[in-house]
């Protein structure tokens, strides 16, 4: 390692699977990523799933062989979509589940998604979506996102372990995010 970025040695390492050299980069980037994201959601346990959905993703690319020069600016532009995401759906799930007058309710959608979208027809989206994911995936978004269970919770319930749940939930939301774009395009 070199300053305060990572070796491409090192990135080789981790695609073939090296759990040392994985733990190293989690180690040297966990603190910083963390800090960034709870400045701006300001919550530890949600800053955590996220921390851990950011290095999820990180491990992806780095494995799918994306390019990476710089590793600090790879790691906390995922940090910075994870965040945005979380706004948004956290933006999402209060129109959805909002008792507001529906002009207000109106006025948000407008704003969330660049067009005039009712209440229910947000709710028939994401309802829409959810029954063409696969059983587990629709499962896990609607205990995490739907009833509010934090990931622990989540794999107590699935009767599986907290990295697995992550993992779980990692590809959901991937696999929601691909049906939500294919039925907006």
């Amino acid at each position: 390692m070199r300053g305060n970025d990572i070796t491409q040695e090192t990135l080789e390492q981790i695609r073939q699977g090296n759990e040392r050299a994985l733990l190293m980069l989690y180690k040297k980037y966990h603190k910083q990523i963390f800090q960034f994201i709870n400045r701006q959601i300001r919550d530890v346990g949600i800053s955590e799933e996220l921390v851990q959905d950011v290095f999820l993703g990180c491990i992806d690319g780095i494995r799918e062989g994306h390019k990476i020069d710089s590793f600090s600016a790879y790691l906390f532009t995922i940090a910075r979509y994870k965040t945005i995401d979380h706004i948004r759906r956290k933006k999402i799930k209060k129109v959805m589940i909002s008792t507001l007058p529906e002009s207000i309710v109106n006025g948000a959608a407008t704003l969330l998604f660049n067009e005039k979208v009712q209440k229910d027809e947000v709710a028939d989206v994401v309802e829409r979506i959810l029954k063409h994911l696969p059983h587990e995936y629709a499962l896990i978004i609607r205990l995490k996102y739907i009833d509010g269970f934090p990931v622990k919770k989540i794999a107590d319930k699935l009767a599986v372990n907290f990295k697995a749940a992550e993992s779980m939930l990692f590809r959901a939301r991937r696999e929601f995010s691909k049906l939500y774009s294919a039925l907006n395009s």
